[in-house]
């Protein structure tokens, strides 16, 4: 009994509008957090077609400290995955593809930075809003048993302004499923790439020190 006085005094209090209030302040950190995700995904999309031709090219007739000027100043995750493994070269094959997991692994965290807000905030923005609907709904059958000269009309206008709150949690909610979405294909896409590339690496450099050991014999 004391918590359902509680929820009517929340109610009579005007907690739908407060659940509208904040809301919108998730609406807006929502906003910004995919604004600023999709800059920095734009930045970090790198050229993988570039970037094997760079460690073909390189590997070819250079040394893994040349191709790491080469690759020098462009961005994406694969970029550092692949500089991290070329920066351990000298210590095997097999170290620098421990290297490289790392590395891979660490950019992967630079990318779902926020992404978890936004999961969070499409998961539970329609039960927050459905919360205000609930809490309205509270105040309106409240005001109707205390106040017996109530309208129909004052009635269902109270009730289309509780269910605003549901539409504001779907409204709310949409925009950033979509951008979670979005993001963690991107993010599935570059980690793939980056996958690739670093089998490409390891493919070369297998092939340069099978012919570094074969020129050794035959000298």
């Amino acid at each position: 009994m004391d918590i359902t006085q509680l929820m009517v005094k929340l109610a009579m209090a005007g907690a739908s509008a407060w659940v509208m209030w904040g809301m919108v302040v998730l609406s807006v950190v929502s906003v910004t957090v995919m604004l600023e995700r999709f800059i920095f995904f734009s930045r970090n999309a790198g050229d993988p077609a570039a970037t094997e031709a760079t460690i073909r090219e390189q590997l070819t007739r250079g040394t893994p400290q040349d191709t790491i000027k080469a690759l020098s100043g462009r961005m994406g995750l694969e970029i550092r995955t692949l500089t991290a493994g070329l920066e351990a070269a000298d210590r095997g094959v097999a170290a620098m593809e421990e290297v490289m997991d790392g590395a891979l692994k660490v950019e992967r965290l630079r990318f779902e930075r926020g992404l978890a807000f936004l999961g969070t905030v499409g998961n539970n923005a329609p039960f927050i809003g459905l919360f205000g609907t609930v809490v309205e709904i509270i105040r309106a059958l409240h005001e109707l048993g205390e106040k017996s000269g109530v309208g129909a009309t004052a009635v269902m206008g109270r009730l289309s302004e509780a269910l605003a709150a549901t539409a504001v949690g779907l409204l709310v909610a949409l925009p950033a499923v979509a951008a979670y979405n979005y993001f963690q294909r991107k993010l599935k896409m570059f980690t793939t790439t980056a996958e690739a590339l670093t089998h490409t690496l390891k493919g070369y450099l297998h092939q340069a020190n099978d012919a570094n050991g074969n020129n050794g014999k035959g000298a």
